[in-house]
């Protein structure tokens, strides 16, 4: 079991990005969410990425103003910027297959 686990619920902030990457023998879909979480005066927002086929299809049937709830793990992606070599980071969370979850809990009311 995954002890890197994170739930999350608040507001898309517009509707679900899809791109396609190749890979040796074939291409794979992830789906991007944009989540905002406000928590009192506080707003943090994520960004959700999905490699689950089947929370794909989930995600993909929201659209921005949706609240949702997201359970996934947190990840580091880093990578160097070609025209500046700075290493630049991101913290995002991932859906994997089987290992994570989105669900629709209805369109948000000032979330």
């Amino acid at each position: 079991m995954n002890s890197n686990r994170v739930t999350l619920i608040g507001k898309l902030l517009d509707d679900p990005k899809v791109r396609t990457i190749e890979l040796r023998g074939g291409s794979s879909d992830i789906v991007s969410l944009w989540l905002e979480v406000r928590n009192g005066e506080r707003v943090d927002r994520f960004t959700v990425e999905i490699y689950c086929p089947a929370q794909q299809e989930a995600a993909k049937a929201m659209r921005q103003g949706v609240r949702a709830e997201v359970t996934g793990a947190l990840r580091h992606d880093r990578w160097k910027d070609k025209t500046t070599s700075k290493w630049i980071g991101k913290v995002f969370v991932a859906i994997d297959p089987a290992e994570g979850k989105i669900k629709s809990l209805g369109l948000a009311d000032n979330l």
